[in-house]
């Protein structure tokens, strides 16, 4: 399983410290480090400065941002759907990998959109899928429903051979969430692995799933790694 931090979409930190929560969240070891919406004095700054080990720098927007999600530069995107149509999501992803961009297309409202019509929001994983997406995550936008409903439709639309990531917002039920998507086949888990709320005390680490679960445990970093990308992200130096 993979781990796609968000932590800098969310924080109104200055470039100079959006580099320095990068490279921490890199020490951590997750897959995808999402710097944000396109803003390309950020993007321009870390394709000069900025050098991953392990994670890979993606940008992220809706479907009005192509153009300054290619200008970006970064080697991956992720396109942000939420009530577009086939079309639309179609040929932006195709756009996207024209440009030789890896693209995780992430789909706000999944699973209210399940609810009413499965058909019809399965049909947005495979329009996307077959327009060159490599990830389509599935986002539980409203957080109605409970961690096993969550694992029982991933599991559903795992079952056409999609590779499928999950993310919802953090409502305190979001660990459980993540378990029950992870166990159920989704590979790819978004989050805000060390982001701080009220005050260092409360940062956040990464995950470590129980292998009672059946879940491929994820690498715990060091003590000391959590710690400085939380005073990162924090804003904390």
């Amino acid at each position: 399983m993979k781990l796609y931090d968000i932590s800098l979409r969310r924080t109104g930190l200055s470039i100079s410290d959006r580099l320095v929560a990068a490279r921490r969240l890199d020490a951590l070891g997750v897959t995808f480090v999402d710097g944000g919406r396109p803003a390309r004095s950020f993007y321009h700054r870390a394709a000069v400065e900025l050098r991953l080990r392990a994670a890979t720098l993606i940008a992220s927007g809706g479907a009005e941002d192509l153009a300054a999600l290619i200008a970006a530069e970064t080697p991956a995107v992720a396109i942000v759907v939420q009530g577009h149509g086939f079309s639309v999501v179609r040929e932006a992803v195709r756009q996207l990998v024209r440009a030789e961009r890896r693209v995780i297309v992430e789909a706000r409202d999944f699973f209210d959109g399940w609810l009413i019509d499965p058909e019809h929001a399965l049909e947005v994983v495979l329009t996307a899928a077959e327009a060159g997406a490599e990830t389509v995550l599935l986002h539980d936008t409203a957080g109605k429903l409970w961690p096993d409903q969550i694992g029982e439709i991933v599991a559903a639309v795992a079952e056409t051979g999609v590779p499928l990531g999950f993310g919802c917002d953090d409502d305190g039920g979001s660990a459980a969430k993540q378990l029950f998507a992870a166990d159920a086949g989704a590979g790819l888990v978004q989050g805000s692995y060390a982001v701080v709320r009220g005050g260092l005390d409360r940062g956040v680490p990464p995950l470590v799933h129980s292998a009672e679960k059946g879940i491929a445990p994820v690498p715990c970093p060091r003590l000391e790694q959590t710690v400085s990308a939380q005073k990162a992200i924090g804003g904390v130096r």
